[in-house]
This record gives structure tokens, C-alpha cells and sequence, in this order.
């Protein structure tokens, strides 16, 4: 929905938790807008269409000054006109858009951030002892001139911290959306219940009424509640907040014009738990030993809605949230011929595929190739069953995050195998497997 009215510069002094939820963000490259589905903005700066490293740190600044120094939407705008000079058009929009889109960067970053802040702070165990309930509050900043029916039917909801529906409801619930959430004591909930004519007591979750919308991205079928816009159906800052990524790998990526030859930019952290400590056994089974190299191709492929050939390729939404691209690139080596048979791998391949289908960590990094000087952003699939590691890693190039390689190390010293998978773990850690429980 179309909401045309002036925004509010509503966010004028340093929120710390805001601040540093946004600050962790790992600067990401996309084609579109649903490159990365909502959960995935807890960890990713992305602008929608931008791909070159130098747009989205210009861009990147200029929201990280609003969001501390409190700069208004015309201040952004002026640095928005600056980075559009510099560097061409900022792709995604229309020439004619630019009102649009630059408000759409602001609000969307600020308004996000300052929830994700909120959150954390309504999540710490003291203030959920003294304010246990949370209530929806329509129009939290700014009051549209259009108004969604849904959200104004919400106004005045109250439910426990830890109800389900929040999961979904806790806002912004849509684009330029600047509903929240306000913490209540019981003696609070019972006055705004009084206040409202309402009986005593938390009110009854309103029914989801889930809808079923096409992912442009993947093609894939997805419920989404009534009175939420596509995309938004999630608690920003949730992953954040509850240290899915852990808070001392909550960082992002330096600048990758400062590689030397064959470098890459973070080491491997210290203290990084063992990945056998994180995994879970394997599902699948060995494929038969001896078949033509295209079964074990299409075993794979066949997982994820692929299959060989020119127009075989699938988007696949990973654990983190990336669309990636998933084709026949995997088993093929630079010059296209098949690699299925290396160091004895292809009977492994249902498992290796675990490692996309069910990482048990997932890592980005820029690497800069020893020979040609190339930077390249890199995707690292890892996974252990207990027994044996797994690898997939991909790339960003002109068809986005593509698929390079898929394979178990096979060296047959188990020691060696979990130290090389082990090395693999550098750069910035976009996903790991939750704890059982979490």
C-alpha cells in the first residue's frame, strides 16, 4: 500500500541497541529486492539491485549517520545524490523513482534497526519480569494518511512476550509501516484494558489468516498472514537478539581493495567450536557405486527442483535466507568437464547436498585469486555429520550466488579432513545451527 505522507524524522538521538544491530550487518550484493527473504536483513546490508562494494559502503555510511547522528531524510538524500553522481544511477528503480527510493532506504534501515533495538531491550530478563505483556500500537511515529484496515484492528492488542503471533506481528509489518510494540506490567495491561472497555485480562491472538503468495525469486508458494505485505512476515532483530550468530562474530566484512594476492579478508576466528559439536547425523544414504556420472548428477540436482542443462538451473532459499543458484555448475570444473568421479566423492553426494539442504554453519568472505588478482565473494556451505565433513561453496557473479563446488574431502586421515573443512571457516558467519530448544 501506498502511504503518501512526509516522514516523520522521528529517530533524533543514539539508540546503542539500534546502533549496534545495525553495525554488525554483513554488506551483501543482490539483483533484486528478494535476493534475501526477511530473516535475512538480522544479519545483511543490502539496498535492493546494488551490487558494487563501493555503492553500498557510501550508502551504508550514510544510514549509519542517521541512525547516530539523527540526519534527516533530506540530509540522507543529499548523500543518496552524491553516491547516484559518483557512481551512475543506483539500479532497481526508475530514474524518476528517486523520491521513492531514497525513502524507502531510509525508513526501511532506521525504522528496522530501532525495532531490532527495542526488542533486545524488551528481551532483557529484568524488564520482562516487571513487563511480561506487550502491546500493538498502530501508527507508533507517524499517523498515514491511508491507514491498513489490519493494523488499526490491531491497535490495542495484548498478549504475553512470548506469544507466537509476535513471531510475525511484531513490526514494521510492511513497507514505510510504523507500528510497534509497547511493554506492559500487569497493572498497565489492566488500565489499557479498562481504558479500551475491554475485559480484564490478555486479549485472544488474532487468527493469522494466512494467504498464499509466489515468490518471485524461487517460485516457490509461501503463507503469509493477512494485513502483512510480502516479505515482512518476520521479528526484525530476532536472530540478532538471541545470538544465533554469536555476539563476538557479529561483525561485518572489512573492505576488499586492501587484499593482497591469494589473500582473503577475516581469518579464521579463534575459539570456534568444533563443528561436530553443532551437527546432526546424516538422513541419507551412499548412491550405488558404479552408475553413469548423470545419476549422481540428477540425485542432487533432483533435491532442489533442478536438473541438467541450459535451462536447468533452480533458486534455492538457503538456511540464511540467500537465494542461490542451483545447476550442473557444481560438478563441473572450470573448463565444464565432469568432476563427479574425484578422490571417489560421487556415492557421497546426498550427503555432501546435506550441506546446502542443512548447514550446520554458513561463511561469506572476499578472496583475492593468487594469479589473476580477481576479487571474488565467496559462499561457504559446512557441515558435519559426526563422522565425515561436507563442503559446498558458491559464488557471486553475473547470475548472483552460483554454485562452484559440492563434495566431501575425502582424505583418508579423519583428523586431516575435519582441519581442512575447519579452514573453511573464515570471513563472516551468516548462519549457524541453533542450539535444540532454541
Amino acid at each position: 500500500m501506498n502511504i503518501a505522507v512526509a516522514f516523520a524524522d522521528d529517530f533524533r538521538q543514539t539508540f546503542t541497541p539500534q546502533l549496534d544491530y545495525f553495525r554488525q550487518k554483513v554488506s551483501l550484493p543482490t539483483k533484486g529486492w528478494r535476493d534475501l527473504d526477511g530473516r535475512a536483513h538480522d544479519r545483511a546490508f543490502v539496498v535492493a539491485g546494488v551490487e558494487k562494494e563501493a555503492v553500498l559502503a557510501e550508502l551504508r555510511a550514510a544510514i549509519d549517520k542517521a541512525i547516530d547522528k539523527g540526519t534527516t531524510l533530506t540530509e540522507f538524500r543529499r548523500d543518496f545524490d552524491k553516491t547516484v553522481e559518483k557512481h551512475g544511477w543506483i539500479g532497481g528503480a526508475g530514474e524518476g523513482n528517486r523520491d521513492w527510493r531514497t525513502r524507502v532506504i531510509y525508513e526501511t534501515n532506521i525504522r528496522a534497526s530501532y525495532q531490532a533495538g527495542r526488542l533486545k531491550q524488551m528481551r532483557d530478563p529484568a524488564v520482562l519480569e516487571l513487563r511480561p505483556w506487550w502491546m500493538y500500537e498502530h501508527a507508533q511515529t507517524r499517523t498515514p494518511e491511508r491507514p491498513r484496515p489490519e493494523h488499526l484492528a490491531w491497535d490495542g492488542i495484548i498478549l504475553r512476550h512470548d506469544d507466537p503471533w509476535w513471531l510475525t506481528h511484531f513490526g514494521p509489518n510492511g513497507w514505510l509501516c510504523t507500528c510497534g510494540v509497547r511493554p506492559l506490567s500487569k497493572r498497565e495491561r489492566d488500565r489499557e484494558q479498562e481504558s479500551r472497555k475491554k475485559p480484564p485480562g490478555p486479549d485472544e491472538a488474532p487468527p493469522l489468516n494466512l494467504r498464499p503468495v509466489k515468490d518471485p525469486k524461487t517460485g516457490e508458494i509461501v503463507y503469509v498472514p493477512e494485513g502483512i505485505d510480502f516479505g515482512w512476515d518476520h521479528m526484525p532483530g530476532d536472530s540478532w537478539e538471541r545470538g544465533l550468530v554469536p555476539s563476538e562474530l557479529q561483525r561485518p566484512l572489512p573492505a576488499s581493495d586492501a587484499l593482497a594476492p591469494g589473500a582473503r579478508s577475516n581469518d579464521k576466528p579463534a575459539d570456534l567450536p568444533p563443528l561436530k559439536g553443532l551437527s546432526k547425523p546424516s538422513k541419507v544414504g551412499k548412491l550405488k557405486e558404479g552408475q553413469a556420472v548423470e545419476t549422481y548428477v540428477d540425485a542432487v540436482l533432483g533435491l532442489f527442483g533442478a536438473s541438467r542443462g541450459e535451462n536447468g538451473a533452480a533458486v534455492y532459499r538457503d538456511k540464511a535466507g540467500g537465494a542461490v543458484v542451483i545447476s550442473e555448475s557444481l560438478f563441473q570444473d572450470a573448463s565444464g568437464a565432469w568432476k563427479v568421479f574425484k578422490g571417489g566423492r560421487a556415492e557421497q553426494y546426498l550427503q555432501a547436498a546435506e550441506a546446502l539442504k542443512d548447514p550446520d554453519e554458513i561463511w561469506v568472505d572476499w578472496e583475492r585469486n593468487e594469479k589473476t588478482g580477481d576479487v571474488t565473494m565467496r559462499r561457504r556451505y559446512l557441515r558435519h555429520d559426526g563422522k565425515n565433513p561436507q563442503l559446498a561453496v558458491f559464488e557471486w557473479g553475473k547470475a548472483g550466488w552460483s554454485g562452484t563446488t559440492l563434495f566431501p574431502p575425502m582424505n583418508a586421515d579423519p583428523k586431516r579432513r575435519d582441519a581442512y573443512v575447519d579452514n573453511q571457516r573464515h570471513g563472516a558467519l551468516l548462519y549457524r545451527r541453533p542450539k535444540e530448544g532454541k
